[in-house]
């Protein structure tokens, strides 16, 4: 089971944060953000399980990151996701906890605290994803393991889900409606494509096109899409 995350930083400790999270697989990171509008976007577009918030000392520009943004997420979102607070000073944890935040680490990180806090997410968050998808045709219903789609193509109001079995199954409804209710590892890059990244084994910038399974599977991505294939390129390098 993997969670997504989006790092909201723009610290000299970036680079060194960056790194001790990604030793932990169970977490994937969809998004970085270095300003405040940047982040609220990322947060409402891609509805990550957590987001690590990084509140410095020294932040006074006017989109500076500080905790002015849960305020304003609050707006949008029902529920926030978890919040995880970063900081250079031990001072403003009385008040990020009084803001509901579900951890506070200083930097730069300990790796000791942050396996404990991350261990402390995966132990209350076992059940939050459902790992199979129904599919209905004609009558017909089929219960596929999210994992076992490599890419879905959009075909009118009609979506083809291609399988790692080399099977395909159609379905009566539109790309855009299964994409709300695919997991986070399933991006879209293209009009009529939204792929498993987990199936990614190259990607041309060159030629905008994407290959999945050893390369037997080549698909185009545009341009809209771009971000999304920068995020790939993250996650995977």
């Amino acid at each position: 089971m993997q969670f997504s995350y989006i790092l909201i930083d723009s610290s000299y400790y970036l680079e060194s944060t960056l790194e001790h999270i990604k030793e932990y697989d169970d977490f994937l990171c969809v998004a970085i953000c270095k300003t405040r509008k940047d982040a609220i976007n990322k947060i409402l577009e891609l509805k990550p399980n957590v987001v690590f918030l990084t509140i410095t000392s020294t932040a006074t520009a006017s989109d500076s990151i500080s905790f002015s943004i849960l305020s304003e997420l609050h707006e949008f979102l029902d529920e926030l996701p978890t919040i995880i607070v970063l900081s250079d000073v031990k001072e403003a944890a009385y008040e990020a906890y009084q803001r509901g935040v579900s951890g506070y680490l200083l930097t730069p990180v300990d790796s000791n605290e942050l396996r404990k806090c991350l261990m402390r997410y995966q132990k209350t968050h076992k059940a939050l994803y459902k790992d199979t998808i129904s599919i209905k045709s004609n009558g017909d219903y089929n219960f596929i393991r999210s994992s076992e789609i490599v890419y879905l193509k959009a075909d009118n109001n009609t979506t083809d889900f291609y399988l790692k079995s080399g099977k395909v199954i159609s379905a009566y409804k539109t790309l855009k409606h299964f994409e709300k209710l695919l997991p986070f590892y399933f991006f879209r890059i293209h009009h009529g494509y939204v792929i498993n990244i987990q199936y990614v084994s190259r990607i041309n910038l060159g030629k905008n096109n994407c290959y999945l399974q050893n390369n037997e599977i080549i698909l185009p991505f545009s341009r809209t899409y771009k971000s999304n294939i920068d995020t790939i390129i993250l996650r995977i390098s």
